[in-house]
């Protein structure tokens, strides 16, 4: 589901205080954006989607003609709060405050929250791998650590990355593109599980989702449609490790995050990936999300660690075993 909240006044002043109100109290909920005009607003809905727009009560007509609306809720200057022709109305010269509780009246919060429905009763741990420095490192990281977990458990691992280096250190090219699957998984087709399986590549003990074809095609996931895919896993299929190496830090992956039973962030010792590890934790709780920032655990990669890792080739990294010791170190038995 898209959540994105927009508002769409021509006084500017009013408007962009109701955003930063709605930002600062539903951050974690919503992205939040403002239009003073409906040219601009026509323009973002060409290539984008809105869940809900607040819109001034004179630009209402022109609004319901527009694509890419989920829900309209029309800013009144009329001192009346209820609805119209089935289209909620608030009154818009009151509190922000008020205007909040009235519009999550309509249109309820939890409605817009896409969510695991694990109804097998099966518990799985997700792992979700991610590095804010070197991405070689944080690959061959991620697939250690899956591979070394299949020797214990049933366990799949799926590569998010934009340039994903397997193929380099496997000698081989799978045609299982991860890009057609997200082309599926979008397409909500009705027999997803079975279509899982055949972009699957099994390496021995290891199932694995191996990477896409064109990088790009990652960002046209979407938070829901990661739920969806973990629902799938977790009902239908009996992996109990579920590995995800997140290369890429977008909307998709924070939703992986989210539902991640650990984060485990690759960290080396330079000043600048220290800095920007402490920004990413800020911008986690910034944004709301601080029940991610609480799942993190920094993996210490020296620089001794880092050269050797980045020598790796097909030669000397032993892709069946996953020889890499620092991965061992975070296989909880």
């Amino acid at each position: 589901m898209n959540n994105t909240l927009a508002v769409c006044d021509r006084e500017a002043e009013y408007a962009n205080h109701l955003m930063e109100y709605i930002k600062r109290k539903q951050k974690k909920q919503f992205q939040v954006c403002v239009f003073t005009n409906m040219e601009s607003l026509k323009a973002y809905l060409k290539q984008s989607t809105v869940y809900i727009l607040l819109i001034q009560e004179e630009l209402a007509e022109e609004a319901y003609n527009c694509d890419n609306i989920k829900h309209i809720c029309i800013l009144s200057e009329t001192d009346y709060s209820g609805s119209k022709d089935n289209v909620p109305i608030i009154y818009k010269y009151q509190s922000a405050e008020v205007v909040l509780k009235e519009l999550f009246g309509f249109f309820p919060l939890n409605d817009t929250q896409p969510k695991l429905n694990n109804t097998s009763g099966r518990y799985a741990e997700i792992i979700s791998v991610f590095s804010v420095g070197d991405d070689i490192v944080s690959q061959l990281f991620a697939y250690a650590l899956a591979k070394q977990y299949s020797f214990l458990r049933r366990t799949l691992y799926i590569n998010l990355n934009i340039l994903p280096i397997l193929p380099a250190i496997s000698g081989y090219k799978t045609d299982k593109s991860l890009s057609e699957f997200i082309y599926f998984l979008k397409q909500n087709n009705p027999n997803m599980t079975a279509k899982m399986y055949e972009y699957i590549t099994n390496h021995e003990t290891l199932a694995s989702m191996e990477g896409v074809t064109f990088g790009p095609d990652l960002y046209e996931l979407l938070p829901e449609d990661i739920v969806h895919w973990l629902n799938i896993i977790l009902q239908n299929t009996k992996y109990e490790v579920i590995v995800f190496d997140v290369g890429s830090y977008f909307q998709a992956g924070l939703e992986v995050f989210k539902n991640s039973t650990r984060l485990l962030l690759l960290l080396g010792q330079g000043y600048w990936e220290q800095w920007k590890a402490d920004n990413f934790k800020e911008q986690l709780e910034w944004s709301g999300n601080e029940e991610i920032a609480e799942k993190l655990i920094l993996v210490p990669v020296t620089d001794e660690i880092k050269i050797n890792l980045q020598a790796v080739t097909a030669e000397n990294f032993e892709f069946e075993t996953g020889n890499l010791s620092l991965a061992a170190e975070y296989i909880i038995k």
